[in-house]
């Protein structure tokens, strides 16, 4: 048996342009052909993805013989964008806009299968570093903002 696995090589990362609004992103029409994307592969080291912790409910009844406990709700999922700092980038500019002006972005993350996700975020912390015989990087810190949405490869 061989292993399973989705290589990073040829993957494109993209920010919407524009500001768009949580019934946008949750229509069935999602994207829409008016959604411009920024593309932004090119600069991006790593791109990270975590879902939110579901809380516990306590179920533990008197004849339970153990902790018993069901999923509550989610918290929000975050994500995080390492990249090279470029001055000049509208990718770049577009995530600085959303965190200065509190305004919600798309992300589409699409593998080179062709599967990928939809994902509709706040911009929550910005901040670059710099060091010596290096060059300049930006980190994005995100709040998902409800659910993601699957990108099927064509064919599956």
């Amino acid at each position: 048996m061989t292993s399973k696995y989705e290589v990073t090589k040829g993957m494109t990362f993209a920010v919407s342009a524009a500001p768009v609004t949580p019934d946008d992103f949750n229509s069935a029409g999602f994207p829409a052909s008016g959604v411009t994307w920024l593309e932004a592969a090119c600069a991006t080291k790593e791109i990270s993805f975590t879902g939110g912790q579901k809380g516990d409910i306590d179920v533990t009844t008197l004849c339970s013989t153990e902790q018993e406990q069901t999923n509550g709700l989610a918290a929000p999922a975050e994500m995080s964008i390492t990249r090279n700092w470029v001055g000049d980038e509208e990718a770049q500019e577009a995530l600085q806009k959303a965190y200065e002006n509190d305004e919600l972005r798309a992300l589409r993350v699409v593998f080179p299968s062709g599967n990928g996700y939809y994902a509709l975020v706040e911009v929550r912390q910005s901040s670059w570093s710099a060091a010596t015989s290096s060059v300049v990087a930006a980190t994005y810190s995100l709040r998902v903002r409800g659910k993601t949405k699957r990108i099927y490869a064509a064919g599956s």
